[in-house]
């Protein structure tokens, strides 16, 4: 529509596909750009790869339209932005990093170390899940970091006995919900323990 002539103005859902400019959640999951434009989706494609158009972070980054993952059809200002939030959500619980934000999370196996502990069977080590890296964990722990609310977010046992991340225990798997990884985290624990493992964590 022209507001020129006094037509009300339309908007779609644009969304775009960019270089990594955060790392991906998935492997296969590119980042996205999903916004609310009058603009037709190439056109603003073409002027943020000129390093024109909103917003900033976006330019120079485009690789292509996507219209395959967007919502077709034109809307009022408030229905438009009612489908990209949708859409957003959707994207972002396929594994999509939509507009820099995006959560995976993983488990890990971290090598313990307690010359008082008698009988290590095959290994002692501690399980846990993280939307972070294992190194990023890894490090908390060892450094007894805290919280910007104060909590601590480490365990006492790493932070005391903690050596390195195993990661011949490990797997590439990540899961988009906290909820997906806790589980995952107590089948590894109990996985572990079966086969010989002193596991602390996991439960």
């Amino acid at each position: 529509m022209n507001p020129d002539r006094g037509e009300e103005v339309t908007y779609g859902v644009v969304v775009l596909e960019l270089k990594d400019v955060a790392p991906r959640v998935l492997e296969d999951r590119p980042n996205l750009y999903v916004g609310v434009s009058a603009r037709p989706a190439d056109d603003l494609a073409a002027g943020l790869s000129e390093g024109r158009f909103k917003p900033a972070w976006a330019r120079h980054q485009v690789v292509a339209a996507r219209q395959d993952l967007t919502v077709q059809g034109m809307f009022n200002h408030q229905l438009a932005k009612e489908h990209r939030d949708d859409l957003i959500r959707a994207l972002r619980s396929k594994g999509f990093r939509v507009n820099r934000i995006g959560r995976a999370y993983r488990t890990y196996v971290i090598n313990l170390h307690n010359p008082g502990l008698k009988d290590p069977g095959r290994g002692y080590v501690y399980v846990g899940q993280t939307s972070k890296t294992p190194e990023q964990r890894l490090r908390e722990h060892l450094t007894g970091a805290v919280s910007n609310k104060g909590h601590n977010l480490a365990s006492r046992k790493v932070k005391k006995y903690g050596v390195d991340l195993n990661h011949k225990l490990m797997t590439r798997r990540v899961y988009l919900t906290q909820r997906q990884a806790l589980k995952a985290e107590r089948r590894l624990a109990d996985r572990l323990r079966e086969q010989g493992f002193v596991v602390e964590g996991g439960k």
